[in-house]
């Protein structure tokens, strides 16, 4: 992404054309581990301003989207320990694509309500961002093996609270 804007994170103008082309993004990411939009815009607001004056330590230029999404997931992180986050709760809202079955909208904005924000983030990232688990786990800064456990954890999770809409389980055990 970065590569394409023709800029560097050298200079501070430069740098913020790099926030900039990559705060949609981010937001969306923020939001689905958040689940509460003002907490998202809030959280990457605040990630932005800890990337800024954290730029010197950015090694490799092509990584800054990686570099980027980890500070946001751990501002989201801090966020959603907050105890205002808590006592305000989460939304039942979901970013996912559209459907007429507003039923199935609304469990399953539950259930991703239910996962943790770890695991929301390795769902967003191999699900939405559509990366393979081993970009998942570059993005993130964690092995594979985490991403791999984390994401069957969380589809486990997803599966018993959405019983009537996944394939059918026969074979399974519970």
């Amino acid at each position: 992404m970065d590569e394409g804007l023709g800029v560097r994170a050298g200079s501070s103008a430069d740098f913020e054309r790099l926030l900039r082309a990559n705060a949609q993004s981010m937001l969306r990411f923020a939001d689905f581990v958040l689940h509460d939009r003002s907490a998202a815009e809030d959280a990457v607001q605040e990630a932005f301003m800890i990337a800024f004056q954290r730029r010197g330590t950015l090694r490799d230029q092509s990584a800054f989207a990686a570099w980027l999404r980890t500070i946001v997931l751990r501002e989201c992180l801090r966020w959603r320990r907050h105890r205002l986050l808590s006592v305000l709760g989460l939304s039942d809202r979901v970013i996912a694509p559209a459907t007429s079955d507003s039923g199935l909208q609304v469990d399953l904005g539950r259930a991703v309500r239910c996962l943790s924000p770890t695991q929301r983030a390795v769902i967003y990232l191999h699900f939405f961002e559509d990366h393979t688990l081993n970009q998942v786990a570059a993005a993130l800064r964690i092995p594979e093996s985490t991403v791999k456990s984390r994401l069957y954890e969380a589809l486990r999770r997803l599966r018993r609270a959405l019983p009537g809409y996944g394939p059918s389980n026969a074979g399974e055990q519970a």
